[in-house]
């Protein structure tokens, strides 16, 4: 038997992820949470296996910082981070604060399901948002080198910041963005920039 503690500040999502775990007979939700501060007590009362925990709730800690608490107190039990938001840095932090899985929101209950089996059989799943994320009227996807250059320019590096950064020339740097204005439909770089910060495509320095 699964014991799974949910913790999210949204009462309807967590009231459809309870009624879905507990279709299953090998899973007993043990404890759904709203607020960061009860997820340690809960910790200890429960003695959960497995933690579903949003990355933005009410309380105190964010779901990032309980994640990194949580595995330093229980290593043996497992954090699922979730949200409903696409931002790329989301996933960077929840690797970083020792996370072993992440899934979105609006998974289908069967994902939901699927995650918390194969992340408790040892898995660490983590979607590939590069493979997700479209620009411009067309949909169109920009390769790694683009995206990475993307990056930096929403951090506000100049062409030649950039250069040096990636280790390549400006003149590089500059057939790049050329290329993704061309790709994209966008008029301008700062177009550009800001339907990828929208997309979670600049991720800050310190969260």
């Amino acid at each position: 038997m699964i014991r799974l503690i949910i913790v999210d500040d949204q009462k309807i999502l967590l009231e459809g992820l309870k009624k879905i775990f507990e279709g299953q007979r090998h899973i007993e939700v043990v404890s759904t949470l709203s607020f960061s501060e009860l997820v340690e007590p809960a910790c200890n009362r429960f003695r959960p296996d497995a933690i579903l925990l949003d990355i933005c709730m009410e309380g105190k800690n964010s779901g990032i910082a309980l994640t990194r608490c949580l595995k330093k107190k229980y290593p043996g039990q497992k954090v699922i981070i979730m949200t409903g938001f696409q931002d790329v840095s989301f996933i960077e932090m929840a690797r970083d604060a020792g996370a072993d899985s992440f899934i979105y929101k609006e998974s289908a209950a069967r994902d939901f399901i699927d995650c918390l089996e194969r992340t408790l059989a040892g898995e660490h799943l983590f979607p590939d948002v590069r493979e997700k994320v479209t620009f411009g009227a067309c949909h169109i996807s920009l390769t790694d080198r683009e995206l990475d250059i993307l990056r930096l320019v929403c951090q506000n590096l100049s062409y030649q910041e950039i250069a040096d950064e990636l280790q390549i020339s400006k003149r590089t740097v500059s057939f790049h963005i050329s290329n993704m204005l061309s790709k994209t439909g966008h008029k301008s770089l700062i177009g550009l920039a800001v339907e990828a910060a929208d997309k979670g495509y600049a991720p800050s320095r310190q969260k």
